[in-house]
């Protein structure tokens, strides 16, 4: 699976983890940190594959990389450390929207280097990525259900902004 497959199929998987998360936020949490440990280390090993496979030429996701090895590692978490991450669950998707945040912050400048001239949407969103982020680690809200939900909305958002950002990338460096 090539760099821009793996990111459409993680990009996917936020959003039907975020419309979960939204919808169903009652779901035996074991459950949940299962399917997001099954997720993240697939997508970081995918991104993992991804990176190595590319060529030297042309866009070289490093950052994607990065994602993805936080992304694996954490998934391991999930997977054997499933109560450890429920206590600390809303810091891990906290810091995880952020450094995607991040990610969307380079690939924007990435456009802005092609010539793009709406490479401020992507600026736009990634600053949104950070304040949801930022909302999450802060967590000033006093329900788990409402926690939850906004876990869920914002994960939802990543997924969506990333598709956007992935596809217009794409339709640039295909330009060039």
């Amino acid at each position: 699976m090539n760099g821009k497959k793996s990111f459409i199929a993680a990009s996917l998987s936020y959003v039907a983890l975020g419309l979960v998360l939204f919808f169903f936020p009652n779901l035996t949490t074991s459950l949940i940190c299962t399917v997001a440990g099954l997720l993240l280390l697939a997508y970081g090993v995918s991104a993992g594959i991804s990176f190595f496979a590319s060529s030297n030429g042309g866009y070289r996701p490093q950052f994607d990389a990065v994602l993805g090895v936080f992304a694996a590692v954490l998934g391991v978490l999930f997977l054997l450390k499933p109560q450890m991450i429920l206590s600390i669950l809303p810091v891990i998707f906290g810091l995880y929207i952020l450094v995607d945040g991040l990610t969307n912050l380079k690939r924007g400048l990435d456009m802005r280097s092609y010539g793009y001239a709406g490479w401020t949407t992507t600026l736009v969103l990634s600053v949104v990525s950070l304040v949801l982020g930022a909302v999450i680690l802060w967590n000033p809200f006093s329900t788990h259900l409402l926690l939850v939900r906004i876990i869920g909305a914002s994960f939802l958002y990543e997924g969506i902004a990333d598709l956007w950002a992935t596809h217009t990338l794409d339709k640039l460096m295909r330009g060039k």
